[in-house]
């Protein structure tokens, strides 16, 4: 019981160092930390003069410090301001997240004691917090993480697609323009008959008045040439 008391304590620990982020700081402070990182360089290099590059970024507290003497090269990981800073503060919210947990009374102390293992802040065994990086926008342990998109669920979608098309009827009326899928031509007059035999109806009656016609005129053709007796 004791050895499971034990690795909780450790996991407690182990899950509040990973998860703080440089943001939980506020941001005056991140900037008298950065400003306090660029002048550090500046002094260990020798002068501004002798400064080839110096930067810190405020949101993830990433630093470059570059020498033209290679001065830098003397100064450890866990010496420069940043990296002290928020190791510290990340010590401290691990034995506050140690004294509200759940642990037993008798193995806070423990959790405690994990915590400053961990972040042995000014010693070789430090952990590395990659706060020393190359470009100003590089990542850092403790840059803020990115936020998971929104997941948009399928009775959603036709909802997505009319608020990038616009309103549906619109969208409607281009999908007649366009025509049915099938490829066949719309027609833009009435519909078809569909009863064949009343549509045949008027062509025979039509044909029957033409045929009396030419009959009459053959007769009276034929009685006025006095051929009929």
């Amino acid at each position: 019981m004791r050895l499971l008391e034990q690795l909780s304590a450790v996991a407690v620990a182990a899950t509040v160092v990973s998860a703080w982020e440089a943001s939980q700081m506020p941001e005056k402070l991140r900037k008298e930390l950065c400003a306090e990182q660029v002048l550090f360089c500046t002094n260990v290099c020798g002068g501004e003069s002798l400064t080839r590059e110096a930067f810190c970024n405020t949101n993830s507290l990433g630093s470059k410090c570059a020498c033209t003497n290679g001065a830098e090269a003397a100064i450890k990981r866990y010496q420069w301001p940043a990296f002290q800073r928020v190791c510290e503060l990340q010590r401290h919210e691990c034995r506050a997240a140690c004294d509200r947990s759940n642990i037993a009374a008798h193995e806070k102390s423990f959790c405690f004691n994990s915590c400053d293992t961990r972040m042995a802040c000014n010693t070789e065994t430090a952990p590395d917090l990659k706060i020393m990086v190359q470009k100003y926008d590089d990542q850092t342990s403790v840059s803020p993480k990115p936020k998971p998109k929104p997941e948009i669920k399928a009775e959603d979608a036709d909802k997505v697609v009319v608020a990038i098309n616009g309103n549906g009827d619109k969208e409607n009326k281009i999908k007649e323009k366009q025509g049915p899928k099938d490829g066949k031509p719309k027609r833009r007059g009435g519909p078809l008959p569909t009863d064949t035999a009343n549509a045949a109806a008027p062509a025979a009656g039509h044909s029957g008045m033409a045929n009396g016609a030419l009959a009459a005129a053959i007769v009276a053709a034929a009685l006025a040439g006095g051929s009929l007796v």
